[in-house]
């Protein structure tokens, strides 16, 4: 991610909640499992979470500049409502980012509380806090990573961003590896299907280029293998770069 504090976001949300749930009681079980809880949210960074991220703005200066190569850029669309169940049963979900503060803390707080409602239900008489959570910790965390990475920063709204997100073991045979630019990246390919006469994908528009004309004339190429249910199109911002 380019924010470096991408899911920190969330977990210190959370611990903001748990340590409002604490507050007046000393030191009973109830207050321990919030602490045994907060403690387990720093092992949310560890997890193998994949993510690819889109924007609804469809044809935007800031991301051309900010992710294509100069003079030499595509953006690809794609039709959420189908990619959606496509996605889905590979193991990852779409939805729009969260930007809204008080969602966020509704979000987090409801978990929160269900969180340590359920770990105090079930506690055995005598049992000591700490050990009980971590031994009943993997279904709340798995609750917390089911929202936490679409919460995003408030100054990132104008994105308008949506992520496909997945927790994919690393053992998993679909992971692979990219160079990055500074270090080799672990990804998960994901089929879209795109062959087919419903294909997620919509479209390809083509970036500021010296050449856009050749740009496009070169995809028609790809109606060979790939369904573009609404073809080929050009950016209409009069940027140029070269």
């Amino acid at each position: 991610m380019n924010d470096s504090k991408e899911f920190a976001h969330a977990t210190e949300l959370a611990a903001s909640a748990l340590r409002g749930l604490r507050q007046g009681r000393k030191g009973d079980n109830y207050a321990q499992l919030c602490a045994a809880v907060t403690s387990h949210l720093e092992s949310i960074s560890g997890l193998a979470l994949y993510v690819a991220c889109f924007s609804e703005v469809h044809d935007s200066l800031s991301q051309w500049r900010g992710y294509c190569p100069p003079s030499f850029g595509y953006s690809v669309g794609f039709d959420g409502d189908l990619l959606r169940p496509i996605a889905h049963e590979q193991g990852f979900e779409l939805r729009p980012c969260i930007y809204d503060r008080e969602l966020q803390k509704q979000a987090v707080k409801e978990w929160a509380r269900e969180a340590v409602a359920v770990l105090e239900s079930n506690f055995p008489l005598g049992a000591d806090p700490v050990e009980h959570t971590r031994a009943n910790c993997n279904t709340f965390l798995q609750k917390f990573v089911a929202f936490a990475p679409f919460m995003k920063d408030l100054s990132f709204r104008d994105e308008r961003e949506w992520r496909l997100v997945g927790m994919v073991p690393s053992n998993d045979p679909r992971v692979d590896l990219r160079p990055g630019k500074s270090l080799l990246v672990p990804y998960v390919p994901v089929k879209l299907n795109s062959a087919a006469e419903k294909s997620p994908v919509w479209n390809i528009c083509v970036g500021p280029t010296p050449h856009i004309e050749l740009a496009m004339n070169s995809l028609s190429h790809l109606f060979q293998k790939v369904q573009l249910r609404n073809g080929v199109t050009r950016t209409m911002i009069p940027y140029r770069d070269w």
